[in-house]
């Protein structure tokens, strides 16, 4: 029973929950009560300690089959409305993000995006080639599932999203 158990149990039961991308293994107890400072490589043991921000490692977002045409894609949602995207997303996190028509051209497409300071809507511009570009500084890409899988490892290149890549598509959900 919880109550019964030892001081190094307890500690074992919490370490559990911390085994994720914010938390290592130390060689002792002891390195636990650092502070947080220059660390070398997490050495074999049962402690923990905090990661520095700069030591973890570069989030990506789920993979992308970009071989398969948009309409195939989980996270296109076709002819759906700014304020049903809006609507989408609110309980998602941030990174969150789906692909619809745009409402002011139907052969354009949008990004919709979850921010930390609420939705981005991004469209992608199709140039004279016929490539796809995300803003003015995105690379060409044949594709929106090309571009979507470039954007789930890099960062957008739209001022005031700088910071964020697509790490959780909004899937359709059928009925």
């Amino acid at each position: 029973q919880p109550w019964e158990w030892k001081k190094e149990h307890i500690s074992k039961a919490f370490a559990v929950q911390f085994e994720g991308a914010d938390w290592d293994r130390t060689s002792s107890p002891t390195e636990r009560l650092r502070p947080p400072g220059p660390r070398s490589s997490p050495l074999a043991g049962g402690g923990m300690k905090y990661r520095s921000p700069h030591e973890s490692p570069t989030m990506m977002g789920e993979r992308v089959d970009a071989t398969l045409p948009l309409e195939k894609q989980v996270w296109y949602h076709g002819s759906l409305s700014r304020s049903e995207a809006e609507s989408l997303l609110t309980l998602c996190k941030e990174c969150s993000y789906l692909v619809r028509n745009s409402q002011t051209n139907r052969s354009d497409y949008t990004l919709s995006l979850r921010s930390c300071q609420g939705f981005m809507h991004m469209k992608f511009i199709q140039c004279k080639d016929g490539k796809y570009v995300l803003g003015q500084n995105s690379p060409p890409f044949d594709t929106i599932p090309e571009a979507i899988h470039f954007y789930t490892t890099h960062k957008l290149p739209i001022r005031g999203a700088e910071h964020l890549s697509l790490l959780f598509p909004v899937q359709v959900q059928t009925l």
